[in-house]
């Protein structure tokens, strides 16, 4: 894919493209070195996003080893829990304050064990096996860019993501799409999966039910509401 986009997208592809084998710490290095203008960045919003999107993503740069896209992030925009499937190395770089969850499985209970702000500027890794979840618990609309590789030959990168979606009960494959409320047409497989823990069901509830209410599915927030007045103060 030929690139149109700012010098510094431009110098980050090159950099990237120089190194056969990449990691974490490589490619936050070269991030950390690329002097990004948030305003060339901007000018890939997608801040006009379908509401019923959760969040807005532009597609900046495609190759077979890496891909280069801004997200846009309106106030309460959020992602589902999910993973980044076979993205073996990337970096999310934030143009503004960032609300983010890390989770992790343990004994077959998926739970929090992270609660963290990301600001202006700051950059986090990303691999496959990483369970997340982030957003804008803000009032500033803002972006993120982001970078997923593989330097493996088989599969696409960010292939078979997971998407946890407690407020369905169920967990989706897709092919790196983290909407909440996944439309039928981006999932590629589902199982039922309800093994959450209470302490993720209830932080995970505050901060997607914005989303929520601007979509007006009053009885969707009406059963989140009763699940955690039921299962977790009862």
């Amino acid at each position: 894919m030929e690139t149109i986009a700012p010098k510094c997208i431009n110098q980050l592809v090159k950099e990237l493209n120089s190194h056969q084998v990449h990691s974490n710490e490589l490619v936050s290095g070269i991030v950390s070195s690329i002097s990004f203008d948030r305003y060339e960045i901007e000018a890939f919003n997608t801040f006009n996003h379908n509401l019923k999107d959760s969040y807005g993503r532009k597609l900046v740069y495609d190759s077979d080893r890496f891909k280069i896209l801004v997200m846009s992030w309106l106030p309460g925009d959020f992602t589902a829990i999910h993973n980044h499937g076979y993205t073996e190395w990337g970096s999310v770089h934030f143009f503004g304050e960032a609300t983010h969850r890390l989770y992790e499985n343990s004994h077959g209970t998926l739970d929090v064990i992270c609660k963290e702000q990301f600001g202006e500027g700051q950059n986090a890794a990303v691999c496959g096996n990483l369970t997340h979840l982030m957003g804008n618990n803000g009032k500033k609309a803002f972006v993120t860019l982001h970078i997923y590789g593989k330097d493996s030959d088989e599969n696409k990168v960010a292939d078979d993501a997971m998407v946890y979606l407690p407020e369905f009960q169920k967990v989706a494959t897709t092919s790196g799409t983290a909407y909440l409320n996944l439309d039928r047409s981006l999932i590629k497989s589902e199982t039922p999966y309800n093994a959450f823990s209470d302490e993720m069901i209830f932080d995970y509830f505050k901060l997607i039910a914005p989303f929520y209410c601007r979509n007006n599915q009053s009885e969707l927030l009406k059963k989140l509401e009763s699940k955690i007045n039921n299962e977790i103060f009862s």
